[in-house]
């Protein structure tokens, strides 16, 4: 490990220790995760200390992560920073352990009447889907991920600008590198504006506008009370490098209610991908521009119809159990999951659960075929997670 992260290292600890003799926000946790599958154990562990230093109308955030695991690969390219503006990201393994270490969130922000800036390594989300993300165009999260406490972050500008009336404009300048050169380049970079107002018709909507990775996007979305119920509808409308326009949407809706003395939460939501497959032969090699959003990590399946829904209820208020189901529509395949989590004290969490795929040989959930003898076999999984938050 060179100088450079040395002193990555002693600037974190300098930061923590600045926070607390301020009396500013420090915190962090501890994950421990248990994952099983085909009579292996993959153990990994995750440590991140964060720190909040506040001075009038300005915030400074730092997000320290430690990512160490015994599977072949990291699990995602979303942790190495080769085409991100800075990098602060260190990769390091053996035959028994792979490791990164990271600044995950160094951002610093100022927060007018109106006007709100941001600066540095950050996340932002948008649009309203559960499981499917076609407004998420930064780092969304996999439709089977379970740890959602924190999005990768990314090195970019942010600004908002606050209207009398409630409404706001957002907008964002992301930066990306060329890897091979290590220059920046706006073919790779990404623009964004998002006008999120409301109206007394419609309800809650969004408007967006981007130009992302050479392609320009123009997005909408909405959401409103449906009787007891909340309906959501998003689409991106996308030119694509070859001038050919496609759509991706997602609506979605849920509801919470009691029976026999305990809380349930449900949600059903369709999900639409102009540029997936539709035969079950292309999965493994789909068209180009699907094959750069999987890359990316902009999207995760690779069908064009899915139908996805999912339940919580609440065994008790410290013990609850969550399910859900995702269907691809063309090859009939599912992918299932149940978690339990029990809140053991204020600080630790233990979490376990299980992922059933089931489907034939050739479908994307069973196996998608890589050649005409050869299926890509997918497994049946199980995991335990505790977390100590401090």
């Amino acid at each position: 490990m060179n100088f450079y992260y040395y002193l990555l290292s002693y600037f974190v600890i300098f930061a923590c220790q600045t926070t607390v003799i301020a009396n500013d926000s420090f915190g962090g946790h501890i994950k421990y995760h248990l994952a099983t599958a085909k009579y292996k154990l993959n153990n990994t562990f995750d440590i991140r200390l964060l720190t909040d230093k506040y001075w009038q109308n300005w915030h400074f955030q730092v997000h320290y992560e430690i990512l160490a695991l015994t599977e072949d690969n990291l699990p995602n390219n979303t942790l190495i920073d080769d085409y991100r503006l800075f990098n602060f990201s260190h990769e390091w393994n053996n035959e028994d352990v792979n490791a990164v270490h990271r600044l995950d969130r160094l951002i610093l922000d100022y927060t007018g009447k109106q006007l709100v800036v941001r600066f540095g390594r950050q996340a932002v989300s948008w649009g309203n889907g559960f499981i499917f993300h076609p407004l998420d165009i930064f780092n969304p999260f996999s439709p089977i991920e379970i740890d959602k406490d924190y999005k990768s972050g990314d090195d970019m500008f942010y600004g908002q600008w606050l209207f009398d009336n409630g409404n706001d404009l957002q907008s964002i300048i992301l930066p990306r590198r060329n890897i091979k050169t290590n220059k920046l380049e706006s073919e790779l970079s990404s623009f964004a504006l998002k006008y999120q107002g409301n109206s007394t018709n419609i309800g809650n909507f969004d408007l967006i506008a981007a130009r992302h990775f050479d392609e320009n996007m123009l997005g909408f979305g909405i959401s409103q009370d449906v009787w007891e119920a909340v309906w959501r509808f998003n689409l991106s409308v996308t030119e694509l490098a070859t001038e050919n326009v496609v759509i991706a949407l997602v609506t979605n809706i849920d509801y919470s209610w009691e029976l026999f003395e305990h809380n349930f939460y449900g949600y059903l939501e369709y999900f639409y991908n102009e540029l997936g497959e539709t035969q079950a032969e292309n999965y493994f090699y789909p068209n180009m521009a699907l094959q750069n959003r999987l890359q990316l990590g902009e999207f995760y399946t690779r069908g064009q119809n899915y139908l996805a829904a999912g339940m919580q209820i609440e065994i008790t208020p410290l013990f609850n159990i969550f399910t859900n189901l995702i269907s691809n529509l063309h090859d009939n395949s599912l992918f299932f999951q149940i978690r339990g989590i029990y809140d053991w004290t204020e600080n630790l969490q233990l979490i376990t659960w299980l992922d059933f795929p089931v489907g034939e040989k050739g479908t994307e959930f069973g196996g998608m075929e890589v050649t005409e003898s050869d299926y890509l076999s997918s497994e049946t999984r199980a995991y335990l997670r505790l977390t100590y938050y401090f």
